[in-house]
């Protein structure tokens, strides 16, 4: 993401990003089409933006300014109190309408994302490697 699509987030939401956000965003530490990309801490200001324009109120006292980063692909959201420096980092989850923390900093969610993403790309690395498999197997091994 560029500087200029960070201007854009934030003259659509109407407030300034947390300082921590606008830095990973900048040197985003995911690769593209990843889960993480795609879902969990959106790469693409429009998906960001949408996001936020769509989002539930959040009504607690600890929580001032509702910045939703991503969800987990289903029916949890996560977000930062965009008005904390050092805020955590919340998982809404939309069937509950109830709000909880995932995180404590920004570094412990970044290293959780890190762990989805690296646990999907093995997954997909075994899917592909068994595929080859089946595909060279010898005739007589019926059982790939």
């Amino acid at each position: 993401m560029t500087e200029d699509d960070l201007q854009q987030i934030e003259a659509a939401v109407g407030y300034t990003l947390p300082t921590f956000y606008r830095t990973t965003l900048l040197a985003y530490p995911f690769p593209k089409d990843s889960f993480a990309d795609e879902f969990m801490l959106r790469d693409c200001p429009q998906s960001v933006i949408a996001n936020n324009k769509g989002s539930p109120r959040i009504s607690s006292p600890d929580i001032r300014q509702s910045f939703f980063l991503g969800s987990d692909g289903g029916e949890e959201r996560y977000f930062v109190d965009a008005k904390n420096p050092n805020s955590a980092v919340f998982v809404f989850e939309l069937e509950t309408g109830k709000h909880r923390q995932e995180a404590s900093t920004w570094a412990e969610f970044l290293d959780q994302v890190r762990v989805v993403v690296s646990e999907i790309d093995a997954e997909e690395a075994e899917d592909t490697a068994l595929a080859t498999r089946r595909v060279n197997k010898n005739w007589w091994q019926f059982w790939l």
